[in-house]
């Protein structure tokens, strides 16, 4: 009987004999949860399972759904949290489709920005006309962003902006790569692998019958999904900058400006009065803090307040006259209710954002339904509370608004020998981070990096959560004339570029922040430390004040699950291959045994290495006993 037509528990099953028979190592932890996504599908059970490094678990879950597909043939959902890691996703399941031996379409969804939009495109070539051969090529299929090489300012004038009812009236519709893809994601059986932003968008559409994908699906999986709140936060957030709000004034206006015309005089220079007060604020609010806060407080005194009274009344009449809906009004207007939250950004200018306060019941709502089975997987999803599942989840869960049925697996343990291989270092020497003693800190941690760099010889990775705390290691290591190159985090674009020059350069050290914490896959002997610079609490911001304001316990509730999971991501950069061994150095002392912190054993409970020293001499010795023990064998 071939093996699709077995039953699925059983065709998991012989897929992994046969796998390591051809020479695929077996990995208990990946049979085991391959095995319990299989037993979910068959019970139409929805399942939530961390998967930590080394299990392997994007073949542990398309192994069944795969298989699954033969049996229903209905469209099914892969979900994860970037670019690379869908074109990764392909390949692997490519690798699993000939490893069956049949044939699935795949269709891989990237975000419409990632494709050329050929209107676009051909009002950017009347004023430059040496992007004519690259046009032709794009009308002749050549549109993903993946496949054509050229400057990010030139791409962001011909990519897809916006998608909606008049692409559907688009010359250019039939020859329209993005517009092709949606049509088959609406409706086509076939496995797709998308990004966490639309299928967000498809939940939550799918409420007024607008959804992205087909009704029907079968199940849906989500990988990186430690990633996926904030998905859904963002998605149930609406956001307003001063042009966005005017754009739309004029829009319905358009027919009504000469009666209106004082109203809207009033109403702009109110509006930027508004900004330009917003804009001080956050100014100000950046000078009192060092850290890299993306979220700003909307601190409104009586001034503001009756800004935004005057801003609502010229708004309301303007909705009266023109019969016009204002989008920014509801804005407003939600902003004064005590039901939701109100925060200020600085991305790209200054942008008003709103969001109820618990989205949780929402986003479990969408996310669990009847009929579907959702799979939510990642390496980083407990919060080292310890004990039964329902407890290493429960932070996770209760951000997700997980209901009781969903079932809960084991954490699979990564099959890594971080016992042999592997070693925590705690610095008791630093005094704690605090705001009052930033530079003393700085300085303090810079000779104890320079101690830890010479042990492994450079071939480290210094994880930071501030830019400034990164910058300023950067120039002080730069100018002691070390014996290895220090590199540091660049831009975007360059970033890729950064990481293989590190990768190469095997005794060079690399400072990074934010996408370092868990973008960075270095295997081999050029990554064999990795140094905390600080435990990565979450910065003071609206949303994270809110949970907290609402738990009994507020720092072991909220601030410590939320460290935890970012430190297990940071962590995580170290061990990447069987072969691989080195060093997570802690230089903040907050978990130190002499600080008898509340959350020192849950901290040290969720990191995988156990050999744990505070002294600096001992780490010294027993890597050069680890190294030694490397060449004999």
């Amino acid at each position: 009987m071939k093996i699709k037509e077995l039953p699925l528990s059983n065709a998991v099953e012989r897929f992994f004999i046969e796998a390591e028979n051809n020479g695929l190592e077996r990995r208990e932890g990946q049979v085991e949860m391959a095995n319990e996504i299989a037993q979910a599908i068959v019970d139409d059970n929805s399942l939530i399972v961390e998967a930590e490094v080394g299990i392997g678990k994007s073949i542990a879950y398309l192994v069944p759904i795969v298989l699954q597909f033969f049996r229903e043939r209905r469209q099914i959902i892969i979900a994860t949290s970037s670019i690379a890691l869908q074109e990764q996703l392909e390949r692997d399941l490519k690798s699993v489709l000939d490893m069956i031996g049949v044939k699935i379409n795949i269709n891989v969804a990237k975000g419409m920005k990632n494709y050329v939009c050929l209107r676009r495109f051909r009002s950017f070539l009347r004023k430059n006309e040496q992007y004519v051969e690259m046009y032709e090529k794009a009308r002749d299929g050549l549109q993903n962003k993946s496949e054509i090489t050229v400057h990010e300012k030139v791409w962001k004038s011909i990519c897809i902006r916006a998608f909606g009812e008049k692409c559907k009236g688009c010359t250019f519709r039939n020859i329209c790569e993005y517009f092709k893809m949606r049509v088959r994601l609406r409706n086509t059986d076939e496995i797709v692998i998308c990004n966490q932003n639309m299928l967000v968008t498809h939940f939550i559409n799918q409420r007024d019958n607008k959804g992205i994908f087909k009704h029907d699906l079968s199940t849906v999986v989500v990988d990186e999904a430690h990633n996926l709140e904030n998905r859904f936060r963002d998605a149930f957030t609406t956001s307003f900058s001063f042009h966005k709000i005017c754009t739309e004034i004029m829009k319905a206006t358009a027919n009504s400006k000469e009666e209106l015309s004082g109203a809207i005089i009033e109403l702009i220079e109110l509006l930027d009065r508004l900004f330009k007060y917003l804009k001080h604020d956050v100014f100000q609010q950046r000078k009192c803090s060092h850290d890299d806060i993306k979220n700003f407080y909307f601190r409104g005194n009586k001034e503001m307040r009756l800004l935004i009274h005057k801003i609502r009344l010229y708004m309301a009449e303007i909705e009266m006259h023109t019969n016009h809906k204002l989008r920014s009004l509801q804005m407003f207007r939600d902003a004064c209710k005590k039901s939701h939250l109100v925060w200020l950004t600085a991305e790209n200018g200054i942008r008003i954002n709103v969001s109820k306060k618990d989205i949780c019941k929402e986003i479990g709502d969408v996310l669990f339904v009847k009929g579907r089975r959702t799979i939510l997987t990642s390496a980083t999803i407990t919060s080292g509370n310890g004990g039964e599942p329902k407890e290493e989840y429960r932070y996770f869960m209760s951000n997700l608004g997980c209901p009781d049925y969903v079932k809960l697996s084991e954490p699979k343990k990564s099959p890594f020998d971080y016992d042999d291989h592997s070693m925590l270092y705690i610095s008791n020497s630093l005094p704690c981070p605090r705001k009052f003693n930033r530079d003393k800190y700085r300085k303090a941690a810079i000779p104890e990096i320079v101690k830890l760099l010479k042990i492994t010889h450079g071939k480290t990775l210094i994880l930071f959560t501030a830019k400034d705390d990164m910058n300023y290691v950067y120039r002080e290591l730069s100018r002691m004339d070390l014996p290895y190159k220090i590199m540091i985090q660049v831009n975007e674009s360059s970033q890729k570029k950064r990481i293989e020059n590190f990768r190469n350069d095997v005794n060079s050290v690399i400072l990074g922040t934010g996408a370092y914490w868990e973008g960075i896959n270095v295997e081999g002997e050029s990554l064999s430390q990795v140094i905390i610079f600080k435990l990565p609490f979450p910065f003071p911001e609206p949303v994270i004040e809110y949970k907290m304001s609402k738990a009994e316990f507020p720092l072991l509730e909220v601030a410590v699950p939320e460290m935890i999971i970012k430190l297990k991501q940071g962590a995580g950069r170290l061990i990447r291959s069987n072969y691989d061994k080195g060093i997570v150095s802690i230089l903040d002392p907050r978990v130190n045994m002499k600080l008898k912190s509340a959350y020192r054993e849950t901290t040290l409970a969720a990191l995988p290495m156990k050999n744990v020293t505070e002294d600096i001499s001992e780490l010294n010795k027993r890597w050069e006993i680890m190294k030694e023990k490397d060449k004999n064998e």
